[in-house]
């Protein structure tokens, strides 16, 4: 026969949950379609009607062909409302047809998704998208003839039955038999099973536990550089590029959640290209960077590839409060609800200790965790603890030893101490235990922020010109002796030193008014004479 029903229309009817296709017996030309629920059902066709439904391209077309379809099948099947609803199924819509979304502020909600858009007069709010990676919510499906809900923020209906303008009735698709519904044994497998080519489970990746490979070890030259090479690099680090999902999955050491992000044609044909010259690396950065903004603040660079440590940058803070406010509220409310269960907390080692090492910012905002050298870039240092070392079975080693471990990067890397230094780290405060810390380990120091103390000498050369200035005032005019002056801020006037042998004004005054009095006592002076 050669011809069948228009991939197209196919795909539809594969979206909610329908099979068909046109088959020949005999003389006869019939549609054969089996729904997800249904036996297999077969409808004789006729000239018109096999035209119509092998017809597709334009929009009379394509509605025509699926109304022949619908009204083929109407008797035996409860259907989508019409060609629209039956369309948008699964697809990329906020429409309502799989359930409604509550909003950011909305019957109580708050808002969890990290993705916010500003428009052109400034105000912020929630946007779809055209991806998965920007939708707010996910959809419902129909699982036994009702709504099921995979996860918020999906309702099958609002609670007051609202529609928003350009909504559609919920539920509003999919295929479902009307002849004994009732008998119908159910599937042993999952029912959407058949429709995980249209869904794309996401597969969990394991975390890198070795280190990384560097860039600059594994391609020593762009001569060598092939694909295989750069997602081996890329992989060691907490990168995977998925080639026939098209996705993007980034497993950063400073988040506990794994991202994962859809990506283009056009994106997944540069990240994979084994052409270094076509696609330079930076050029791939900036993709993979693009793609990660709306979710972490810092960038992939090409020195995070070049090192041997896992990828580590950091989400944005409202993305990360907006995880952690998720996590709380997926916490089991019988948990959360019950006041009879009583956690006890556990009982803390007293030979143990520890600091945050990110605590250093709070204590001291001049001071830094940097690579040592003169110009070693910035570092996250995490927990910093030490304890004695003990045995595999627990027991105390003959020769008591001790051990200092930080988590540098993301890293955990140890370090063997002294007696001494163990019980100076068990007395001191948290910032000289920081102190200490950097003291002992050579991976890393404690410096001052960029920009701290600029300026010192410019400062004191500035206070020796002015107090030159203010020596060469003093000795300028006629000669007089020389007087050092020492200020005391507490004190009211400051006190004058004289060389020896030199009068004070002091005296001088003294001197002069005992004159006067002898004068007039005497009658020596202007107007008496003898």
């Amino acid at each position: 026969m050669g011809y069948d029903l228009a991939p197209e229309l196919q795909g539809i009817l594969r979206r909610n949950g329908m099979q068909a296709h046109i088959i020949s017996q005999g003389d006869s030309v019939m549609l054969a379609v089996q729904g997800h629920d249904s036996p297999l059902l077969t409808y004789h066709l006729n000239a018109n009607q096999v035209k119509a439904l092998t017809d597709w391209g334009t929009n009379y077309a394509n509605k025509h062909a699926y109304d022949t379809f619908a009204s083929l099948v109407e008797k035996d099947f409860y259907m989508p409302r019409n060609f629209v609803h039956a369309r948008n199924a699964n697809g990329r819509v906020a429409m309502g047809l799989h359930g409604y979304r509550i909003g950011t502020g909305e019957y109580g909600r708050m808002g969890r998704m990290p993705y916010a858009h500003r428009d052109m007069w400034g105000f912020h709010h929630g946007f779809l998208g055209w991806t998965p990676r920007n939708q707010d919510g996910f959809h419902m499906r129909r699982v036994g003839g009702a709504l099921f809900m995979q996860g918020t923020p999906m309702v099958p209906e609002r609670p007051d039955g609202r529609m928003k303008p350009g909504e559609l009735r919920s539920g509003a698709y999919g295929f479902y038999y009307k002849g004994q519904q009732a008998v119908t044994p159910q599937p042993q497998q999952d029912v959407l099973a058949d429709l995980q080519s249209v869904i794309t489970p996401i597969q969990t990746r394991p975390r890198p536990q070795e280190p990384a490979k560097p860039y600059k070890e594994l391609i020593t030259s762009n001569v060598y550089f092939s694909n295989d090479k750069w997602q081996e690099v890329l992989t060691s680090h907490g990168i995977h590029v998925d080639a026939e999902a098209k996705t993007l999955t980034i497993q950063s050491s400073a988040a506990k959640q794994d991202f994962v992000y859809d990506l283009t044609d056009v994106e997944v044909k540069k990240l994979t290209s084994n052409s270094i010259k076509d696609v330079p690396v930076n050029a791939r950065l900036d993709i993979i960077n693009n793609v990660i903004s709306g979710d972490f603040h810092d960038k992939v660079t090409m020195d995070m590839l070049n090192s041997n440590e896992h990828l580590s940058i950091k989400l944005k803070p409202e993305v990360e409060q907006q995880l952690n406010e998720k996590m709380r509220q997926e916490l089991p409310q019988h948990l959360v609800a019950d006041p009879n269960i009583i956690v006890a907390p556990e009982q803390e080692d007293k030979t143990v200790a520890h600091v945050n090492g990110n605590a250093l910012y709070e204590l001291n905002g001049d001071k830094g965790w940097f690579r040592e050298g003169r110009h070693g870039r910035e570092v996250t240092v995490d927990d910093i603890k030490v304890e004695p070392v003990k045995k595999e079975d627990g027991q105390d080693a003959g020769e008591a030893k001790y051990r200092m471990n930080a988590v540098i990067n993301g890293e955990s890397i140890s370090h063997e101490i002294t007696q001494k230094q163990y019980e100076k780290f068990m007395a001191i405060d948290d910032y000289h235990r920081m102190k200490l810390f950097s003291h002992i380990f050579h991976e890393v120091d404690m410096k001052n922020m960029p920009g701290v103390n600029n300026g010192i000498g410019v400062k004191i050369g500035a206070a020796l010109l002015a107090g030159l200035a203010v020596t060469h005032d003093l000795v300028q005019g006629r000669p007089g002796p020389a007087v050092f002056v020492e200020h005391h801020h507490d004190a009211p006037h400051g006190h004058v030193y004289y060389k020896p042998g030199v009068d004070s004004p002091q005296d001088i005054a003294a001197r002069a008014f005992e004159a006067g009095l002898n004068a007039g006592e005497h009658g020596v002076g202007l107007g008496h004479q003898r």
